[in-house]
């Protein structure tokens, strides 16, 4: 049986094993980056003008007219959420393949062919993901609901945080037996879920997945700090494009970055998941 260690190392050398297909999914990354940033910024962009609106006309927002609401921006929002969404599915869909590779012991990384497949895999990865975060994100709304009552606010903010972590380590196996098996229905198949866990050891499994967020956080802190420098340089290059300079860095961290932090920890979890059925 594979160390903790061995693990997580394997999977970090893994992206570098065929660089061009790790930039092609960094491309969607990159993509669905850049279109974070625009949708954030016109975003903040609507707000802002809202607020104006609602102190100039003593009005609450629900009660501003639309035509007064800068209409283009809110389409832009909207046209740009949609295409990310779809971006975001096809990066599914890849983390998928990337598992199923894992599991088979393939060391090459997945390719682009079957397109619509990539979709469609996506899809289930995402109505599993939902799936098992639906009850957390109901318990944590009803927590928010009873936020005058700060005791039970409390209370219902630390269950709803217990689930929310019940449902991590639950759905990292849920997805490896979604795609072990090729069948959605696996994903909830909770009893051969937990004697998987089980048949690793629920000290060993949660140790595993423990170690690897670590060392994903301290990647994180590594590039966030040379980001931070790579910001400075273009801001004393690029005077007062504060925008362009948002846009340039989502996409290097989406190129470079994310793309590789995805396949590391799809990787490290497709590896999990074949130690626990051995």
């Amino acid at each position: 049986m594979a160390s903790i260690t061995d693990c997580v190392v394997e999977g970090l050398k893994y992206p570098f094993t065929n660089i061009k297909k790790i930039l092609g999914i960094g491309v969607l990354f990159a993509l669905v980056s850049a279109l974070s940033t625009v949708i954030g910024i016109k975003s903040f962009d609507i707000f802002r003008m809202s607020i104006h609106l609602v102190e100039n006309t003593n009005s609450t927002v629900s009660q501003i007219p639309f035509s007064q609401l800068p209409a283009g921006d809110i389409y832009l929002v909207v046209g740009l959420s949609v295409i990310s969404f779809i971006v975001g599915l096809f990066i599914l869909g890849y983390q998928y393949d990337v598992v199923k590779f894992s599991i088979d012991r393939k060391a090459d990384l997945p390719g682009f062919n079957d397109i619509a497949g990539l979709l469609v895999r996506g899809i289930k990865y995402l109505i599993v993901t939902v799936a098992y975060y639906i009850i957390p994100v109901i318990v944590w709304t009803a927590g928010i609901a009873f936020a005058g009552d700060s005791s039970v606010f409390i209370i219902v903010s630390l269950i709803a945080g217990l689930l929310f972590i019940i449902a991590y380590f639950l759905t990292i196996i849920a997805v490896n037996n979604m795609v072990a098996y090729g069948s959605i229905k696996k994903a909830f198949d909770f009893r051969e879920i937990t004697d998987n866990i089980a048949s690793l050891g629920w000290g060993k499994y949660i140790g595993i997945v423990l170690f690897t967020v670590i060392v994903m956080m301290i990647i994180s802190v590594a590039v966030g700090i040379i980001l931070s420098f790579i910001t400075v340089a273009f801001a004393a290059v690029i005077n007062n494009q504060a925008v362009i300079i948002s846009i340039v860095i989502a996409i290097i961290e989406g190129l470079f970055i994310d793309s590789y932090m995805t396949v590391f920890f799809s990787r490290v979890c497709g590896s999990i998941y074949r130690e626990s059925i051995k």
